[in-house]
């Protein structure tokens, strides 16, 4: 049983996944290091990920696996064929796309297998073995890109402390998911996503922390070291009362340091200020 306080998320080698992962975006490569990175965290055996759109129709944008090659195929056929309009998790989708302006990432609850029909429940769970899974979904108004992750019977179901660990990394892992497919041509010269709007904790590692914002470019050398250390907890997941703790600074001083962060960056969110360390965050190729 591992250490539950503490998580893979944040150290040197799990940010080090990531730079890998980023560095693969837009490329096949990504869902190789897209799986090593959550694995990396909590035990997955199966990643699929589908683009629902709002004309009724599912694409699907690309699935890693333990399972077969076929059955990983056939499973993403029947589910953009009929499957998709039967899927429970997705009964809310309707009432949110279209009427809201907001991008926003949702981790959905867990869905225990009686809310399945009985041939969804057969053709996705009973006939391949999977019997557990944690989904997230972006919705914007015009698409909504549906992640979903899973455990194979011989792995067992993902118990609560897993539950909650994947769940403090899905906001990093959707986003990439998401400027994967904006990368590889979804929608290209049509779809222009909005900002995103993180619904769910990001890790919080104080231990690594101090190397996420070590670039070295234009955009990140405008602001002070405080600024930065600020700026460090915020894409860490701390709220403004813990940065003044950590710190030992009034919290109105944080107000104040991550404003001018802020306006030397030219945003005005956390969310943001994730978008912006993915763009200019170093990456570098796997050079073993």
């Amino acid at each position: 049983m591992p250490d539950n306080s503490t998580s893979i998320a944040g150290s040197d080698d799990w940010l080090a996944k990531l730079n890998r992962a980023i560095c693969k975006l837009g490329r096949a490569e990504f869902e190789d290091s897209l799986f090593d990175l959550v694995n990396a965290v909590v035990q997955v055996d199966h990643c699929a990920v589908f683009i629902n759109n709002n004309d009724g129709t599912t694409a699907h944008l690309f699935t890693k696996s333990k399972l077969d090659e076929d059955i990983c195929r056939s499973l993403a056929k029947a589910y953009t064929e009929r499957f998709h309009v039967r899927d429970p998790k997705l009964g809310a989708i309707g009432q949110v796309v279209g009427k809201t302006d907001e991008t926003r990432i949702t981790l959905l609850p867990h869905t225990p297998a009686a809310a399945y029909d009985a041939g969804y429940k057969a053709r996705f769970f009973t006939d391949t073995g999977l019997i557990d899974k944690v989904s997230s979904l972006l919705q914007t108004r015009q698409y909504t890109i549906y992640c979903s992750f899973y455990r194979l019977s011989d792995t067992g179901r993902f118990e609560s402390w897993e539950f909650d660990a994947l769940s403090r990394i899905l906001p990093i892992l959707t986003n990439l998911i998401f400027k994967h497919a904006r990368l590889s041509g979804l929608g290209e010269g049509e779809i222009k996503p909005d900002p995103i709007v993180t619904q769910v904790p990001l890790t919080r590692s104080s231990d690594a922390s101090a190397n996420l914002l070590d670039v070295k470019n234009a955009v990140f050398a405008k602001l002070t070291d405080r600024e930065g250390q600020v700026c460090i907890r915020i894409l860490q997941g701390f709220t403004s009362e813990a940065i003044s703790l950590d710190l030992k600074v009034a919290i109105s001083t944080i107000h104040t340091y991550r404003k001018r962060a802020y306006t030397k960056l030219g945003i005005s969110s956390q969310n943001e200020l994730f978008s912006l360390y993915l763009e200019f965050v170093p990456i570098y190729e796997d050079r073993q």
